[in-house]
């Protein structure tokens, strides 16, 4: 199998392959650039806050988000070198989802021989939905999935790679798979969910199929392991999990529907799975009724290599065990941005799949047409069949996900977050005069004290303050800021109000939570002190103009 292997990786046409990853570069580049002009969304929004200023603070902004600091650092170095506006920033992530998407291409082609196949793979984490909307966001999940190509290229070479009594290569690609996992790890640790299966999974195949031999460079990839762990251990990360129960407000699963809908598994895992196995039946079917007319050679040599699976089953593993340890209210986690690792490990298994589709249907057209003197296809019956296969498998997942439905309507599918801070904030800025005062209201979790009465809430730093108004100090800044909540307490409320700097004080409202929530609101604030509001920017965020009066008693 493994002289099999290097065969296939010799015979794939090199300009083809680049070719092909022109191809998936373009496509990524075109779902995501034109997503890149949106204001920032809340999360983004901590992000550019983060980077906003030094290095040393960095860190700490990062830590108060739950948020490990590799990625961040890197970040601040990218935001001094291409500028702070929105497509600069989000250029890294769009750079690191096409560069994913290539390496998709030429992975899966190199290990199957079927340059088609790589393209399919490729092109399904390039136009999925998903792999678009976190490749163009100001996070680190573009990284992530990056990583998690890595790794899973690492062990699918150390796997089909067979052991030597004198070669250590392939203890090399386990401190390769290793490496990458620990990095993804690193930049974000909830890809450990996802990606640290991929480590049994490994090892049982290699074990099962005598790959197992180890080496010195094992050694190494203990203390790689070692080490990443206590890097989690000392970072932000047990802080974040003792306030984990903060997270049920986007991360709780409540219905199994939910699972169903966590990726687009008829297109990136049924079709191609269905698609291989049927074929591999068929070419069966088609072998018995010739009775026996395959050289037996050549069908040993063509066996179906089935460990391409391996990366998809990983994939759908993990995506159950972050649902039921939702649903089972372990631990909030229910949301893509936690097992987005997922996304290209699925996307590799499709083009394996793909693969296997494709060289059993070539094989069933052995000795019917279009064969050579060595009783293979033609090359223009293999390249006319690779093309069927990539329109075929990539314009059914286009259809399935609405995207050629919204071509047809005349628009270009983007994925937007709805949130337009940076035209709110150009709205204050234009009517705002001195002494106004600004209100925010963010919605963010860990502003969930408000609720409680302040004689219950404790004491909160300066700092966390500082955090809690981070959408209005980073790229769309306003000040004075004064951080409220449209569900907070009525002791807050008043608090609120009675510190107002004058009698008669302006304040511009900004709120995340919505038009009828925040009208609510405004009604409360009626009960301490005379209020008119005139609404002054519609959407999300909503901006009323707020003028006090003074109470008369």
């Amino acid at each position: 199998m493994n002289d099999l292997m290097e065969t296939r990786s010799a015979a794939i046409n090199g300009r083809a392959t680049w070719l092909a990853v022109v191809v998936v570069v373009s496509l990524s580049l075109a779902f995501r650039l034109p997503s890149c002009q949106e204001s920032f969304w809340l999360d983004e929004l901590h992000s550019a806050w983060v980077v906003a200023d030094g290095f040393s603070d960095v860190a700490p902004r990062a830590a108060a988000g739950n948020q490990t600091t590799g990625y961040f650092h890197l970040l601040w170095i990218w935001s001094a070198l291409v500028g702070a506006g929105e497509l600069p920033m989000r250029l890294s992530s769009v750079l690191a989802s096409a560069l994913a998407s290539a390496l998709l291409v030429v992975g899966v082609a190199r290990r199957t021989g079927n340059v088609s196949a790589g393209l399919v793979a490729g092109g399904m984490l390039a136009i999925d939905p998903n792999g678009v909307f976190f490749g163009c966001e100001l996070r680190a999940y573009a990284f992530v999935m990056l990583y998690a190509v890595l790794a899973v290229w690492s062990m699918m070479t150390w796997l089909e790679k067979a052991p030597a009594t004198h070669s250590y290569g392939g203890a090399r690609w386990r401190l390769a798979m290793l490496f990458w996992i620990c990095v993804a790890a690193l930049v974000h640790p909830t890809s450990l969910g996802v990606l640290s299966l991929l480590v049994p999974c490994a090892l049982w195949v290699a074990w099962k199929r005598g790959r197992l031999r180890w080496w010195r460079a094992d050694v190494i990839a203990g203390v790689v392991a070692v080490a990443t762990l206590a890097a989690l251990a000392l970072s932000s990360l047990p802080d974040s999990w003792q306030r984990r129960q903060l997270w049920k407000a986007f991360g709780q699963a409540t219905s199994w529907w939910q699972l169903w809908y966590a990726w687009a598994w008829v297109p990136i895992v049924l079709v191609p799975l269905g698609a291989a196995l049927g074929m591999w039946v068929a070419i069966r079917l088609v072998k018995w009724f010739r009775s026996g007319s395959v050289d037996d050679d050549r069908e040993r040599a063509e066996r179906v290599d089935w460990i391409g699976v391996i990366p998809g089953l990983v994939a759908v593993t993990g995506t159950t065990l972050f649902f039921c340890a939702s649903y089972l209210e372990w631990v909030p986690l229910w949301h893509r941005r936690y097992y987005v690792a997922a996304l290209p490990l699925l996307a590799w298994t499709a083009g394996e799949m793909v693969a296997i589709f494709g060289s059993e249907m070539l094989r069933i057209t052995r000795g019917f047409c279009c064969v050579g003197a060595d009783g293979n296809p033609s090359p223009w019956l293999r390249r006319g069949c690779g093309i069927a296969v990539v329109v075929l498998f990539l314009g059914f997942t286009l259809w399935y996900q609405g995207t050629l439905r919204t071509l047809a309507a005349g628009r270009w599918p983007v994925q937007l977050r709805g949130e337009q801070w940076r035209d709110a904030v150009e709205a204050v800025r234009g009517e705002i005069g001195e002494g106004d005062v600004v209100w925010l209201d963010s919605q963010l979790i860990e502003a969930s004290f408000l609720r409680r009465p302040i004689s219950e809430a404790g004491s909160v730093s300066e700092d966390q303050w500082d955090y809690l108004a981070f959408p209005l100090r980073g790229p769309y800044a306003l000040d004075p800021v004064v951080v409220v909540g449209a569900f907070e307490h009525e002791s807050w409320v008043r608090h609120h109000v009675e510190n107002l700097p004058q009698p008669q004080t302006r304040v511009w409202l900004v709120s995340r939570s919505g038009e009828p929530s925040t009208r609510r609101f405004i009604d409360r604030l009626e009960r301490f002190r005379p209020v008119s509001a005139v609404k002054t920017f519609p959407g999300r965020p909503v901006v009323f103009r707020l003028d006090f009066g003074v109470r008369v008693n």
